[in-house]
């Protein structure tokens, strides 16, 4: 059996609940919220995997660092072609080293042409948006 193409079935599905004219159409996202998102993603998944690591040395006993480091030798390098020296470091701050909690609110102080201003940190979303910033 074939399937209708998506569009034509939304259109189909649309037009018996609403008796009102439409037109529906794609839209491609661009680039650079496909490279955000992808971004994001990582991220998440990185922190993830670094929290899993944590739960099963101290929970279970089993140290996978080793096997782990691997992989996150190949995503470094990877991030290494597509980011300066400075955006490195603040992703690798990000994974590796800032925790949100009582002592720390969430937030870094970034240098801009001699000024220094303070940047949410705290999200995968907001190194996202300090990257572009200091990628300027």
């Amino acid at each position: 059996m074939e399937s209708k193409p998506p569009i034509k079935s939304l259109r189909r599905v649309l037009q018996n609940i609403h008796q009102v004219g439409f037109r529906i159409r794609k839209i491609q996202p661009d680039v650079e919220s496909m490279n955000k998102a992808a971004f994001i993603r990582v991220l998440k998944n990185l922190k993830k995997i670094e929290d899993r690591r944590d739960f099963m040395q101290s929970e279970i006993g089993m140290d996978v660092t080793a096997y782990e480091d691997l992989f996150f030798n190949v995503i470094e390098d990877m991030f290494k072609l597509m980011f300066s020296k400075e955006q490195l470091a603040l992703i690798q701050m990000y994974l590796y080293q800032l925790q949100p909690d009582k002592e720390w609110d969430g937030t870094i102080m970034l240098e801009k042409n001699k000024k220094e201003f303070k940047v949410n940190f705290k999200t995968p979303e907001d190194v996202w948006n300090v990257l572009k910033e200091i990628g300027k």
